[in-house]
């Protein structure tokens, strides 16, 4: 039940009701009078307000939030202090909820996530920590509670994948992400961080002691979210590769960064989808992103489930993975490769573009630019193990 109306001790914000307490902070949702409009103000608690290193880390919060310029992050209008010494944000006002509530509430209903919904939170959500990172920042504790959804200044223009029908993030809706508290200034501090962030979305470097962290923290808990939005849902299994490597216990094995990440959620969402940004590469039949002319990610010794990897032709496995096809291509000629494997029932191609192809027995690649590029076969064994084989690919320039 919405509690009274009642002046917060926060400057000319009147209070509506409070929609979140937390260990430092209590959130209202206020009206400014000034303006006539809805707000969140954010109060730190009075006992912490005597703590310098609470109080400094909050101020510091409202600080970074005017560094961010983004539709998806909460924007901050106003920062205070109170007459008893307690600092205050007011920020913008999210009317749907947090995406734990909808999830939670959606999953009552028995729904689970489609493509189209995954990928639609995965741009809202990697465009957010894009801006965090341009100005030197990262978040460090993105959870679903931490992810909110608003109505407001919704008007289609901009809106990356605005779809009609889905349930996840409606058409009229845009995904914001919130309390930056636990973020770390890359600018001006050495890099060492301790423990914090939200169990089960927080990245092995921050679960104790003092460790490097950087934007891949974010990409760990960035996975780990999809990847809790997903749980149950009938997805492509290039997704999982994707979501898995983001969630390597080695930062280096991650991603380098959210826009390199979505570029593989794309491509494991939508395998059949055009590039029209780029010539055509046939594969399989498939119309795929042009084979690039530098070489693609660096993949690292492995491709994200967190194992050892095997070599493609590991006698001492229980099982065997390899790429048999031309090392040489030519711009505008096919070339067919095929997996050889013994003992794997599932696998996954992961193409020059960074799309992924599923089980299947071949791919063929027609080459439009000369350059490098490398082709990685991936699979696991039935006790777990990675296995991996990579086919670098040299492009020469065809006759015509």
């Amino acid at each position: 039940m919405t509690t009274p109306a009642r002046r917060v001790d926060a400057g000319r914000y009147t209070s509506q009701e409070v929609i979140g307490v937390g260990s430092f902070a209590t959130v209202y949702r206020a009206e400014d009078d000034r303006l006539d409009a809805t707000v969140v103000v954010k109060i730190l608690a009075e006992n912490h307000s005597l703590n310098p290193e609470v109080r400094e880390r909050f101020i510091a919060e409202g600080r970074a939030l005017r560094r961010v310029s983004s539709p998806h992050v909460v924007t901050l209008f106003d920062i205070g202090e109170n007459e008893r010494q307690q600092p205050y944000h007011v920020l913008e006002h999210a009317d749907r909820g947090t995406l734990a509530e909808r999830v939670e509430s959606l999953r009552r209903t028995g729904w689970t996530a489609s493509p189209q919904e995954v990928l639609l939170l995965a741009q809202h959500l990697t465009r957010a920590l894009a801006a965090v990172h341009r100005a030197q920042l990262v978040h460090r504790d993105l959870s679903p509670a931490n992810v909110l959804l608003s109505s407001a200044g919704v008007t289609g223009a901009g809106q990356p994948g605005r779809r009609t029908g889905l349930r996840l993030v409606r058409a009229d809706e845009r995904v914001l992400v919130a309390d930056l508290g636990m973020c770390k200034d890359l600018a001006v501090n050495s890099g060492l961080t301790v423990a914090g962030g939200t169990t089960g979305f927080r990245p092995p470097e921050m679960r104790g002691g003092p460790a490097l962290v950087d934007g891949r923290a974010d990409l760990y808990s960035l996975s780990a979210l999809v990847a809790w939005v997903c749980e149950g849902a009938d997805l492509p299994a290039g997704l999982r590769t994707v979501l898995d490597r983001g969630q390597a216990p080695d930062p280096a094995d991650r991603q380098p960064d959210v826009e390199t990440w979505l570029a593989q959620v794309r491509g494991a969402l939508e395998p059949m989808a055009e590039d029209r940004s780029a010539p055509a590469v046939g594969v399989g039949g498939r119309r795929l992103g042009a084979l690039l002319a530098t070489p693609l990610l660096a993949l690292g010794a492995a491709v994200g489930w967190g194992v050892a990897a095997a070599g493609p032709d590991d006698r001492t496995a229980s099982a065997s993975l390899g790429i048999d096809g031309p090392q040489e291509l030519t711009t505008g000629s096919s070339a067919t490769f095929t997996v050889r494997q013994d003992g794997l029932r599932s696998w996954v191609w992961l193409l020059p573009d960074g799309r992924y192809v599923s089980d299947e027995p071949s791919v063929t690649l027609t080459p439009t630019l000369p350059g490098q590029a490398r082709l990685v076969l991936a699979a696991r064994d039935e006790q777990g193990r990675e296995l991996r084989s990579v086919q670098e690919l040299t492009v020469g320039p065809g006759d015509g």
